[in-house]
């Protein structure tokens, strides 16, 4: 009976195959292990590269992790190289040829493409860890009769351990309010005053920065605000078209993406991609020609009375030639569906 897959070791298959693509390992013939330096000394016809994970430590991030959210870890793993023993006149000579490459690829590339484990998607960085004589000679001799091969020590931070099943998570907080009052004797009267969202103020986006994030806000009649409250007996969700701004460089384009909470979990939706016209948000110069944005489809049955959406506008930016592009976020929109009876 096979063993069944967890998301552990697929975060390390896809480290391993990140150095296989990297290294074009199938062009050059050479062959990427997931284990120790012993289990592969043996196939002395190859040029191997094993990755053999042998430590493993909390993040120091979560202290008290929900058992039902993900485990972040610091892995450790040391990289040897063992080339084809073909090489008679200078033995040796590319076990250095193959850390090489190792080492130059982690160093240009320290951050790592993106990884979907189920429904979470991550990029592990790579940090070299140097080790000590005594380090390395602990690692060694634990490999019985395997002769000592050239060898790094890389931590991959941060993987996640995921649960079997994720734990419900509660609506995003859209506005809130603050009575205070200094007559001790009406402290258990009821709230009297009025609550008021939130405005948006006046914020210019510094597009000489190549690594800009767009700004957005809902714009309610002369107002600019950051969440949104509706309710669905009223309003049919399919119907609504709220009025969004966005700001950024003039003439770029963001993706749109939702979020929607629902049966007390969040899901993801694809985007839709928009074009920027302004550098900047100022609630005194509201422009007249705005987009109006369609509501993502929800499911509005009897078995529940309160529903949420996230909106980010998102880019991409490239820090530099080579790299993964990292995924650069607006501020967070809200619009909060309820059932007003």
């Amino acid at each position: 009976m096979p063993i069944p897959s967890s998301s552990f070791y697929e975060i390390c298959d896809a480290m391993a195959e990140y150095v296989r693509v990297g290294l074009q390992a199938v062009t050059h013939d050479i062959h990427i292990y997931l284990g120790a330096p012993a289990e592969i000394a043996g196939k002395k016809d190859e040029h191997r590269i094993s990755l053999f994970f042998y430590r493993f430590e909390p993040s120091g991030f979560q202290a008290v992790a929900h058992p039902q959210e993900p485990w972040r870890l610091r892995l450790f793993c040391m990289v040897s190289c063992m080339a084809a023993e073909d090489n008679i006149d200078n033995p040796g000579a590319d076990d250095l040829r193959l850390l090489g490459l190792v080492m130059a690829l982690f160093h240009e590339r320290p951050v790592l493409p993106l990884i979907e484990i189920g429904d979470e998607q991550l990029r592990l960085q790579v940090v070299f860890n140097p080790s000590s004589d005594e380090q390395l000679n602990q690692l060694c001799s634990i490999q019985g009769d395997t002769g000592f091969r050239p060898s790094l020590v890389y931590e991959f931070a941060l993987a996640p351990v995921m649960p079997q099943e994720r734990r419900g998570e509660p609506p995003r907080v859209g506005t809130f309010g603050l009575d205070t009052g200094a007559d001790i004797d009406a402290r258990h009267a009821p709230f009297d005053g009025s609550l008021h969202v939130p405005l948006a103020a006046a914020q210019q986006v510094d597009t000489a920065n190549p690594a800009w994030a767009p700004l957005a806000c809902w714009v309610d009649g002369e107002q600019c605000i950051g969440s949104l409250s509706l309710d669905v007996d009223v309003t049919d969700p399919a119907l609504f078209t709220p009025t969004l701004w966005l700001a950024g460089l003039a003439g770029a384009s963001v993706t749109l993406e939702w979020q929607i909470w629902q049966g007390e979990r969040w899901s993801s939706l694809p985007g839709i991609d928009l074009v920027i016209s302004s550098e900047g948000l100022d609630p005194d110069l509201i422009p007249v020609a705005l987009p109006q944005i369609d509501l993502p489809p929800l499911d509005i049955d009897a078995e529940h009375d309160r529903w949420q959406l996230l909106l980010h506008a998102t880019r991409e930016y490239q820090p530099m030639p080579g790299s993964p592009p990292l995924t650069l976020r607006s501020n967070p929109l809200l619009i909060s569906l309820y059932r007003g009876a």
